[in-house]
């Protein structure tokens, strides 16, 4: 069972050859690797040069600098194995991580997304700790109805899946990860692996860590407003729990489209869904967040509203 390592390259070309060698380790040995560079300015081309021979490596290059999601759009559109799965050019894989995501995959055939948790790392790629946020799925809550990232590296999918969704989002620049997994989450079942099988690099040219994370928030807040309408669009509404469903994701798509508007400053859009928001589904968030209020006050407002999670190493 071919697996499809894919590396969306741009102006990481001096972690690349750790990022490479990581998966010519690799335990399990049916692998491809497909590498497409979005038009580095770096020395890219010196930094492929011992890998360009290698058969099981297809680099590719785009025309111009396009964007992470055109990037990984390309990736994906070019694999050809049953499996795939993103490994960012700064970071790594576990030596077993293919090995154990293959046989993960074959014993949960209606699995389309399986995940493990990682290696938070510094700089130079030296462990820190385990990630404290990845984990499994509260039973019966759909990925979209939490999007707290708990699903993260590594992330290994069947191209199946894949194949039966749109595909990424060629014009999304950041969290274009939690874009996939949403769409994944909508063709099979989601299993974590709770065992650190990737080593995730913070450093300062990170496109999403080291005090990038507000603007990857406000990208994942546009992410899932589109992934509840989708929803909504395809909801078989002849099902019996269809008043269920269509409840959940339209107060999850207007609690979502509060925060957004608030940090892109879009008051009309705020305002409008803030009165909104408790007549689709949301006055029991609406209360229990009144009740956290008087205790709380100022740091519960910013937490909710200005804050950013940032993952420290």
């Amino acid at each position: 069972m071919l697996f499809s390592v894919l590396i969306a390259n741009y102006n990481n070309s001096r972690y690349l050859e750790t990022a490479l060698q990581s998966v010519l380790k690799q335990t399990y040995t049916n692998w491809e690797v497909i590498l497409v560079d979005d038009g580095s300015e770096d020395n890219f081309e010196e930094a492929i040069k011992p890998y360009i021979s290698n058969p099981k490596i297809v680099i590719y290059c785009n025309d111009k600098n396009s964007g992470c999601g055109y990037t990984k759009r390309m990736c994906a559109q070019r694999a050809n194995g049953v499996l795939m799965g993103f490994l960012d050019p700064d970071d790594a894989l576990d030596i077993d991580a293919l090995k154990i995501m293959a046989e993960a995959h074959l014993k949960n055939p209606t699995c389309s997304l399986i995940s493990s948790t990682h290696f938070i790392c510094d700089e130079n790629l030296q462990k820190k700790r385990i990630a404290e946020y990845p984990g499994p799925l509260p039973t019966g809550v759909p990925y979209l109805l939490v999007g707290d990232g708990r699903i993260h590296h590594f992330a290994s999918f069947k191209k199946s899946c894949y194949d039966k969704t749109e595909g990424i989002s060629a014009v999304n620049k950041k969290a274009v990860d939690q874009d996939l997994y949403y769409k994944l989450e909508e063709t099979g079942d989601i299993l974590f692996i709770d065992q650190p099988l990737y080593y995730y690099r913070i450093h300062k040219g990170a496109i999403s860590n080291a005090g990038r994370e507000g603007e990857a928030i406000k990208s994942h807040y546009a992410i899932v407003e589109e992934a509840c309408l989708r929803r909504l669009n395809n909801l078989n509404y002849k099902s019996p729990d269809s008043k269920y469903w269509r409840k959940k994701y339209r107060a999850r798509y207007f609690k979502i489209k509060i925060f957004n508007s608030f940090r892109k400053k879009n008051w009309i859009n705020f305002f409008y869904s803030l009165v909104v928001f408790p007549f689709v589904g949301g006055i029991d968030n609406v209360v229990s967040y009144l009740k956290k209020l008087p205790k709380e006050r100022i740091a519960l407002i910013r937490q909710s509203f200005i804050n950013n999670y940032e993952i420290k190493p």
